[in-house]
């Protein structure tokens, strides 16, 4: 049982989120002399709620990689709420400045993406699958750092599933068309939603645009993958055939790391002779 005390070494200085579980607040480590982010999620969120946060501090603390959050310690309060410590994160997210500039330069985005890459790659090798790669869930340090979170749905070996028999987990735009199946979670659901992020990191538009879930589930079963050139009438025709393999409905004609997605949308972006590489217009909000 862990000691409810130990949170009070934790100054609480202001919220940073909250979700539909809980909250996640920054706070001063009076001990180490450092800034963590603290995210909590109330015993009234159920037992799944509780497990989903437990499962995120039991992959995150069995990893360490510059590119994924750093988890440093998992507690209980008295209450029966469970706290998340964990590396404070000084900047915004991708989503968040996809939102604000739209499309951003194919420089700045092959950074970004090889350092989500960098961290999927680490957990894949550990046999982790984390099930939600998203622009939300990819943290932009002031600093420059790329960092993966949320490690809360990951599927892990030899741990018990936190999900019930038919439930999806994931976020629908960015899912992989088996995982609205029971299907094992494979290293290619991660690689599907890399190649998502990347069309909307060099577009601005997201890659599945259909108006409603439905549309959007029947889209990603019978559609074939989106074409980057249909948001970016400029893109190079390699690096559109890049990311529609990272789509691929057939997860073994995805590239077979998130690395290797990352390396041939590099050498797509840069042999390309005709093609401009600048970012295509801003959008209009």
């Amino acid at each position: 049982m862990a000691d409810p005390a130990k949170l009070d070494r934790y100054r609480p200085l202001r919220r940073l989120g909250t979700g539909g579980m809980g909250t996640v607040s920054l706070a001063a480590d009076t001990v180490l002399g450092r800034q963590v982010a603290l995210k909590r999620v109330t015993a009234a969120a159920g037992d799944s709620g509780l497990l989903r946060l437990r499962r995120e501090a039991l992959v995150g603390a069995s990893i360490s990689h510059p590119n994924l959050v750093s988890i440093y310690d998992v507690e209980e309060t008295e209450d029966g709420d469970l706290v998340i410590v964990m590396e404070y994160v000084d900047g915004e997210t991708l989503r968040d400045a996809i939102a604000r500039d739209g499309a951003l330069g194919t420089g700045e985005a092959l950074r970004i993406l090889s350092g989500a890459a960098a961290g999927l790659d680490a957990i894949h090798e550990r046999g982790i699958v984390h099930r939600d790669v998203k622009p939300a869930n990819v943290l932009l340090g002031r600093n420059g750092d790329v960092k993966v979170a949320d490690l809360g749905i990951a599927a892990v070996p030899d741990r018990t599933q936190i999900t019930t028999a038919g439930a999806m987990m994931g976020s629908l735009g960015y899912m992989a068309p088996e995982q609205m199946h029971e299907a094992p979670a494979t290293a290619a659901i991660d690689i599907y939603a890399l190649a998502a992020v990347a069309y909307e990191a060099l577009s601005g538009q997201k890659a599945r645009r259909e108006p409603n879930p439905v549309a959007l589930a029947y889209a990603m079963e019978n559609k074939p993958p989106p074409d980057l050139r249909e948001a970016w009438p400029a893109a190079p025709a390699a690096a559109a055939e890049v990311l529609e393999r990272g789509m691929d409905r057939d997860p073994a004609r995805r590239p077979r790391s998130a690395g290797e997605l990352v390396s041939r949308l590099r050498a797509a972006l840069d042999a390309s002779p005709t093609a401009p590489l600048a970012r295509p217009p801003a959008r209009r909000r």
